[in-house]
């Protein structure tokens, strides 16, 4: 009998012990105002050109933007990569499923070289 309650008391106080370790880890950390920073605040700032735009994909209207200041700011064969890009992401990205928006959602936040670089595609 005293097997069972040690075995019991050590099934209980593990999780336990777990759940109070890890939920301490786990909560976000409370940021200033000043650290505080949009993804509007960063692509409106003069410094971003070209792959260098962060894509903000909170709407197909605000991916499209992105897009178009990619072709704005940036060369042509930059945006002609960033297309190329999306293009094969919403064919071969199961997570997209052939849908824009989603894989709009998919990518905002991340900036328009990264996008690039996740496609690994070699020229011959």
């Amino acid at each position: 009998m005293k097997h069972y309650k040690i075995a019991i008391t050590g099934l209980v106080a593990i999780p336990v012990v777990f759940l109070a370790v890890f939920s301490a880890w786990a909560e976000p950390e409370q940021a200033g105002d000043e650290i505080t920073t949009s993804i509007e605040e960063v692509n409106t700032s003069e410094e971003a050109t070209g792959l260098e735009i962060i894509m903000d994909g909170s709407s197909l209207d605000a991916f499209e933007k992105s897009m178009e200041r990619v072709k704005e700011t940036g060369t042509e064969v930059e945006y002609k990569s960033l297309k190329s890009a999306i293009d094969y992401l919403l064919i071969y990205d199961i997570g997209a499923r052939n849908d824009l928006e989603r894989l709009a959602a998919r990518l905002d936040g991340v900036t328009a070289e990264e996008v690039v670089s996740r496609v690994k595609w070699r020229k011959k």
